[in-house]
């Protein structure tokens, strides 16, 4: 009798079986969300000899804050550049929007003998909003491209860059890509890369002071202002969201004309 409940949507109480039931309406559920902020950050290279035109902030520089005496990493979810300003000889990065948690790279080489090979993200608190695939030809190519996730078969075909994600029944989440017809299919030897930031979520809303916490160019100086105090963190979905859900969204199929289906697209936005 358990186990005839763990088939089904409404009666499942583990939440691999509800997510694998859920999937099969098309839905994946909310991953734990970081908190975000938007800061200023001004370089100041008075100091220094050699002073470049542009500055780059790569994603993932570092950032420290804390909230209620407690200390939290934040990461910069985009590349930024900024160029010399020759009369005060300071750089400024301008609305850098920087998310709690921690930054991290994993590689998957694709093999093909594995039908629908699936690239995991060792991760349960990741914020899926915050990942990246990318696919280079070999390790030692410098090229690559950059995947999108699939939302829509609109204008999709066997040349569009796509990823379809989704959770797994362990909990985790992962990536896998078209089959040629519905999406591009990566060759044999291709590198996959997924960057992403984990996160403590909820924890670290309301952090209003900031600072950098990695070196842009030797021997400068930065100041970070805060523009906006984090926010948005939260944790992942729970089961009973998912049940709530996924059939509603199922039945909306991306469109607004009910107010359940506008309530299905703002939850999963």
């Amino acid at each position: 009798h358990l186990s005839l409940n763990e088939a089904f949507l409404d009666s499942a109480q583990i939440r691999g079986n509800a997510v694998s039931r859920a999937r099969m309406l098309g839905y994946v559920p909310t991953s734990e969300l970081a908190a975000k902020a938007t800061v200023t950050v001004v370089v100041d290279a008075s100091e220094v000899d050699n002073r470049p035109d542009n500055l780059s902030l790569p994603r993932g520089t570092k950032f420290n804050s804390e909230v209620t005496g407690y200390p939290y990493g934040f990461v910069a979810t985009e590349s930024s550049s900024a160029t010399l300003d020759t009369g005060t000889n300071k750089y400024t990065f301008s609305d850098v929007e920087v998310a709690e948690g921690i930054y991290n790279s994993i590689k998957y080489r694709v093999d093909n003998d594995i039908q629908i090979q699936k690239h995991q993200i060792p991760h349960k608190n990741v914020d899926i909003s915050t990942l990246r695939v990318r696919v280079q030809a070999n390790e030692e190519s410098s090229s690559y491209d950059i995947y999108t996730k699939f939302e829509t078969l609109l204008q999709v075909d066997g040349t569009s860059k796509i990823f379809h994600l989704q959770e797994n029944s362990n909990g985790f989440y992962e990536v896998y890509f078209g089959d040629g017809v519905i999406g591009s299919k990566p060759i044999n030897n291709n590198i996959v890369t997924l960057d992403y930031v984990y996160t403590n979520g909820k924890d670290a809303n309301g952090a209003s002071s900031f600072s950098l916490a990695d070196s842009l160019l030797t021997g400068s100086s930065s100041t970070t202002t805060s523009v906006s105090n984090s926010a948005g963190g939260a944790d992942q979905e729970g089961l009973e969201s998912i049940r709530y859900n996924a059939p509603i969204t199922f039945a909306s199929q991306n469109r607004a004309v009910t107010s359940d289906d506008y309530r299905s697209i703002i939850k999963r936005d």
